[in-house]
């Protein structure tokens, strides 16, 4: 749809309906009687290099974020099944094997997705130990991209930033 404008007091002003012309109102007026009451067709300006530039920078930290919060990063192994536990559910379990602990127990059950898994108390926290480090280092690596990202120059080095280097290495546990 077009956008019409004038300048009245050195500001740009944009047209609303009514037009009102030679003392008169027409609702949903014609493209000729727009421009016959002094009205010019708006041009969007063309974004500068600079604009450009910050707009691929916003749009690849956009990606950052979503790559971030993918199951790319995301995850770990336990025997053939992908799983994540969010740091609040990292806590949640890490207190709950901690109490087994205490109470003289040496093994655990836990169930993830309908799946029971059953480990030594031991290894549950150093389950958990090495999740809370991988959660730290992908967010280490995130950030890193961040402020990487926002130091670039040009659009082309922006589209060519991997966003998926530098992360550590999913962690793999025996069931």
């Amino acid at each position: 749809m077009k956008r019409y404008y004038k300048t009245i007091n050195d500001q740009t002003v944009f047209f609303a309906e009514p037009l009102i012309h030679d003392g008169m109102q027409t609702f949903n007026p014609s493209e000729e009687m727009i421009l016959a009451a002094g009205w010019q067709e708006w041009q969007e300006p063309e974004p500068t290099e600079g604009e450009l530039l910050q707009q691929a920078i916003e749009n690849k930290l956009a990606e950052i974020d979503n790559y971030d919060k993918s199951a790319s990063v995301n995850s770990f192994r336990i025997g053939n099944k992908d799983l994540w536990l969010d740091a609040a559910l990292r806590q949640q379990l890490r207190t709950s094997i901690e109490a087994y602990k205490a109470m003289g127990r040496e093994s655990a059950s836990k169930w993830f997705d309908g799946v029971e898994y059953t480990f030594p108390v031991d290894t549950w926290l150093q389950m958990l130990n090495a999740l809370e480090v991988y959660a730290a280092e992908a967010l280490n690596a995130t950030e890193s991209h961040k402020v990487a990202v926002k130091e670039l120059a040009t659009i082309e080095e922006v589209e060519e930033y991997d966003i998926t280097a530098d992360y550590p290495e999913k962690l793999v546990f025996g069931a």
